[in-house]
């Protein structure tokens, strides 16, 4: 490793001292640049680059710190690390000297070759790290700069696509809306009725999932709006608009009997859980598959829980993805380029469950299909602090 130092001191014996000391380095081989006076090193420094310099504190002229400030007040690219060489000993210039921006100061009558070559190093390491971490503090500010902005046209570009995206939402609806009122009575079928009135509905849905998707793109949430919800007429709601749907897919719910499964909750946000994890289930297996849903109460010492699990005879998770699967924009590996899909459902999911004091829990197989069961409270005071769920792996 090779260092060029610029050695001040108007001191002829001096510099040959330093000299021989810095000569018999072990570690570094010094590049020693001598001068007498501060004037020849002000001009030196303005055009050549130097890591370190030795400073004699008392110089013709001017002493060793007011040549340091000078040296500041080139403003050089790099700063060279600094010790200031003084015969006094005096601690009023050690104080000066560390203030006008030196890393040590020696004491000429009481330091050794090895002091003085340890001094230096350190200093040049000093100034290295400081370097360093400026540069890093740097590169983060221009990162974060640039997150910044990519996120701002990520905003723009998310809110002109949803307002294109509801255009033609708006149209299915009238035109969906129009024909209800203009089929005669006499030909329109309860399953005419029951099919238009899915294409008003379903696009007023996705009208809602499209806000939705721009809210959790931007960091957003709503409040919950809790009132009394029957889960189980949901639920049943929902299995019976699949079935319609995804005729392909057999559909099994599973109840006890005698059982109420109503709580105070947002019914918009456990819609968009239920549609999630049945869309996935759906999304993710066979044509001629079984999905099943399931409905159970757990008591619990001091409130009940309502389960609601949805299991599939899918194409499973990975092992690998599983400590990942709530997370936004991942995909499990397994999963084909041609299933559309954004990464967001899932981790929006388990947030929606989360500020209900819930959790969303997942066990798979992969090849053989996945349960994914929410854990919802009744309506008790909740903690601030929401619940982490823990992805499990289903033993097969």
């Amino acid at each position: 490793m090779s260092l060029r130092v610029l050695l001040v001191d108007d001191g002829m014996a001096d510099r040959l001292a330093v000299s021989r000391a810095l000569a018999k380095d072990p570690d570094i081989q010094w590049e020693v640049v001598p001068m007498s006076n501060a004037e020849d090193a002000l001009a030196y420094l303005a055009g050549n680059a130097v890591d370190a310099m030795l400073l004699d504190y008392h110089l013709p002229g001017m002493n060793g710190v007011t040549l340091l400030q000078k040296v500041t007040e080139l403003g050089l690219p790099r700063v060279p690390a600094v010790v200031v060489l003084t015969g006094s000993g005096n601690e009023r210039v050690a104080v000066e000297a560390m203030k006008a921006g030196a890393q040590d100061y020696l004491v000429k009558e009481a330091f050794s070759p090895e002091r003085l070559r340890i001094s230096l190093r350190t200093a040049v390491d000093t100034v290295l790290m400081t370097r360093e971490l400026e540069d890093r503090r740097l590169r983060a500010e221009r990162a974060e700069t640039a997150a910044r902005e990519a996120l701002a046209v990520r905003d723009e570009l998310f809110s002109l696509a949803t307002h294109d995206l509801k255009g033609p939402l708006q149209i299915m609806t009238l035109n969906a809306q129009v024909l209800r009122r203009q089929i005669p009575a006499a030909a329109m079928t309860p399953a005419l009725e029951t099919r238009l009135g899915h294409i008003v509905r379903a696009a007023h849905r996705m009208g809602e999932l499209i806000d939705h998707f721009l809210e959790v793109t931007r960091g957003q949430e709503r409040p919950l709006k809790r009132e009394p919800l029957d889960l189980l007429a949901m639920v049943r709601g929902k299995v019976r608009e699949l079935e319609a749907n995804a005729s392909r897919h057999h559909f099994v719910l599973e109840v006890p009997e005698g059982r109420d499964f109503t709580g105070e909750w947002d019914a918009h946000a456990l819609e968009r859980v239920l549609e999630n994890l049945m869309g996935n289930a759906v999304k993710y297996s066979a044509a001629g598959s079984t999905v099943t849903v399931r409905l159970t109460v757990e008591d619990g010492d001091a409130q009940q829980f309502v389960l609601l699990s949805v299991t599939d005879q899918g194409i499973g998770i990975p092992a690998a993805d599983l400590p990942f699967v709530f997370e936004r924009f991942h995909r499990g590996r397994n999963v084909s380029r041609e299933v559309g899909g954004s990464g967001v459902g899932l981790a929006s999911a388990r947030r929606m469950v989360e500020l209900h004091g819930g959790t969303l829990a997942v066990r798979s197989v992969e090849g053989q299909g996945s349960t994914f069961t929410v854990r919802l409270p009744r309506g008790i005071a909740l903690s601030t602090e929401p619940v982490r769920s823990t992805p499990e792996q289903l033993a097969p």
